[in-house]
């Protein structure tokens, strides 16, 4: 029969152990980072810690295992989640992680989704953090004719006040990159662009011949746009960390892109497991929990605060962790959902009237992947071929432009704000592909007729040159999470239930972005330029999920419309509020441009939770950090 088990009480409780949560455990354990306290920190995982040389070296050139088993991923009978695109339609069940329903999978136990991702990065910009703001100085009176229902809200500090904690979470995590396209980089969110007080640790990766025409392109007239390297969390030199880790290189074997994304056998691909968690079990005051599933926290009915967490090991005993704080780093719609299951924040109630709305977690859901369908812009550059041959990596060899992202160009009269990162270049043998994991097999994918196809493909003689630009996914207080009533977990807890479609800025914002493309492609000498399949706002729905979700559990200005404070730092509601509990992550974004990586958005702000974690525990009563 099960058991329950008490663990020893610990100073801090993580939840998930992912890219944020690495952070928190190096800085609350590392003594030398805390008046030379020494803080016992407990983090709980529901995966195991993989080790790239045992795990990964001879395992993941496995494009069927990978791409379509996803055997590095979190197990859906374990648990998934329901999806819908409005409040009155019944939600249906993921389960399986092949289109359609659903592409991008979710992490598995230390370093999350982290472990096999593409690297992608990228700072977001000013405006990115005061989105609500400037529209309303700029283009006064338009944001709710723009985003019907808008949700929309800003960040409770600005890109400058971030900045220093994007360097720290820069410099632990080694990126690769060179500046974000402020030239002359003022040291003011006045710019426009994402300035830096120092550059990235590492270089980037080697350019392709299709990026380095796309860089000198837009660098000159009549665009005279602000080229970089694109950035990358793909270490290109071996590299000590800011905490005394050594990390290897990348060494471009072409199995790293594609469906899913590869592990990396060399520990290349930045995540907690090789970044921050070393550093933390080096401190002596360190727990990993693996293999193990977090169900319930504990809260004091008199106070509000969480006094425990309570998870399943592998042989389905209960274990109660006690702690002071504790850190909610669990993946996406999970840090709802465990929130939601113990009463722990108000939860979102949607309402048909969108005045008549109430609470915070669940609200504000955006979605950080672009879909499928939408405006395309492709060209062919004739003269620049490539070698296709599994090489180089997921995220190295582009060059990027934030000029038409933000509201770094007039948008007056154009129905939409924001814009797109656009970027071109990437090695061509990134990642094998050769599985069809879509459907749609015929005969000229397979056969007889399909095999002469196959003779020289991986000897490109021309680049295929394309883009999909899409406008920010803005909030609407009608995308929201909240838990399934007809779906359960394994232990037969409610699903998250996403209710979530494509808003309108995207869509309208496309076509606009899509022919500003189609200019710079045409001076870049390609032929056959064409913009095509152009998709009209409420066209098409959305009918999966990215493990890109932002929002949804958010930081911000205010307890009545947000889950945490400047400091990460819970006070929803506010009465009985639970103060000792931070979080951090991608879902916890407020809003944001349209930079690939939510992940390097969210990395600022787990220092800032890590800092006001130290500064909670100098407290002599619970409370807000001031």
């Amino acid at each position: 029969m099960p058991t329950t088990i008490t663990e020893p009480a610990a100073d801090v409780v993580i939840l998930g152990v992912g890219y944020m949560s690495g952070v928190i455990a190096a800085e609350l354990s590392i003594a030398s980072l805390n008046n030379n306290k020494n803080y016992k920190v407990v983090a709980i995982t529901k995966g195991p810690y993989w080790d790239y040389v045992n795990d990964f070296s001879t395992t993941k050139y496995d494009e069927w295992g990978v791409g379509l088993g996803r055997k590095y991923d979190s197990p859906l009978p374990l648990q998934s989640t329901t999806i819908r695109n409005t409040p009155y339609q019944f939600a249906l069940p993921v389960r399986r992680y092949t289109m359609p329903i659903q592409y991008h999978a979710l992490g598995h136990g230390v370093g999350g989704a982290a472990q096999h991702y593409g690297g992608t990065m990228g700072r977001q910009g000013p405006w990115g953090y005061q989105m609500l703001l400037q529209t309303n100085t700029r283009y006064p009176g338009t944001i709710d004719t723009i985003n019907p229902h808008n949700d929309l809200e800003d960040w409770p500090l600005q890109y400058y006040q971030y900045e220093p904690y994007y360097v720290q979470w820069e410099n632990a995590h080694g990126l690769c990159g060179n500046y974000n396209g402020s030239i002359d980089n003022p040291g003011s969110d006045a710019s426009g662009y994402p300035w830096m007080s120092q550059n990235y640790k590492l270089p980037p990766h080697p350019l392709t011949s299709a990026a380095q025409l796309f860089q000198s392109t837009v660098s000159s007239a009549p665009f005279n746009y602000h080229p970089f390297p694109h950035v990358n969390a793909l270490a290109s030199q071996p590299y000590v960390n800011s905490y005394g880790v050594p990390v290897n290189p990348c060494v471009y074997d072409g199995y790293c892109g594609g469906p899913c994304d590869y592990a990396c056998e060399t520990g290349a691909k930045a995540n907690a497991a090789y970044r921050t968690i070393p550093a933390a079990m080096k401190s002596g005051n360190f727990t990993l929990v693996v293999n193990s599933f977090i169900f319930r926290l504990d809260t004091d009915p008199t106070s509000g605060l969480v006094t425990a967490a309570r998870y399943y090991d592998p042989q389905g005993n209960v274990h109660i962790q006690p702690g002071t704080v504790f850190f909610n780093g669990m993946w996406g719609y999970n840090m709802i959902r465990i929130m939601l299951l113990s009463g722990v924040g108000a939860p979102y109630v949607w309402n048909s009237d969108p005045t008549l709305v109430s609470g915070t977690v669940g609200r504000g859901l955006t979605n950080g992947y672009s879909p499928f369908k939408g405006t395309n812009v492709s060209g062919t550059l004739s003269n620049i071929g490539g070698n296709a041959y599994p090489a180089g990596n997921a995220g190295g060899g582009s060059v990027d432009i934030y000029d038409l992202m933000d509201d770094n160009f007039d948008h007056t009269g154009l129905g939409f704000i924001g814009g797109s990162q656009i970027g071109v270049g990437g090695y061509p043998g990134g990642g094998p592909g050769n599985i069809t994991f879509a459907g749609g097999v015929s005969s000229a994918s397979m056969g007889p007729q399909f095999k002469p196809s196959q003779k020289d493909k991986y000897l490109q003689t021309k680049t295929i040159v394309s883009a999909t630009p899409f406008a920010p996914d803005l909030p609407t207080k009608d995308n929201y999470v909240d838990l399934d009533p007809h779906y359960a977990d394994i232990y037969g807890d409610p699903l998250a239930r996403l209710t979530y479609d494509w808003t309108q800025n995207m869509y309208i914002g496309a076509t606009y972005l899509a022919n500003k493309v189609k200019d710079i492609f045409t001076k870049m000498g390609a032929s056959n330029v064409t913009v095509s399949s152009t998709v009209s706002p409420g066209a098409a729905h959305n009918d999966w999920w990215g493990h890109h979700l932002r929002g949804g559990c958010r930081i911000g200005t205010a307890p009545a419309s947000s889950v945490w404070d400047k400091w990460n730092q819970c006070w929803s509601p506010t009465v009985k509020t639970p103060f000792n509990i931070f979080g951090a992550g991608e879902i916890t974004n407020t809003s944001g441009d349209t930079v690939p990586s939510g992940t390097h958005v969210a990395g600022p702000q787990s220092y800032r939770a890590a800092e006001g974690i130290k500064q909670y525990l100098g407290l002599m009563t619970p409370g807000l950090v001031p």
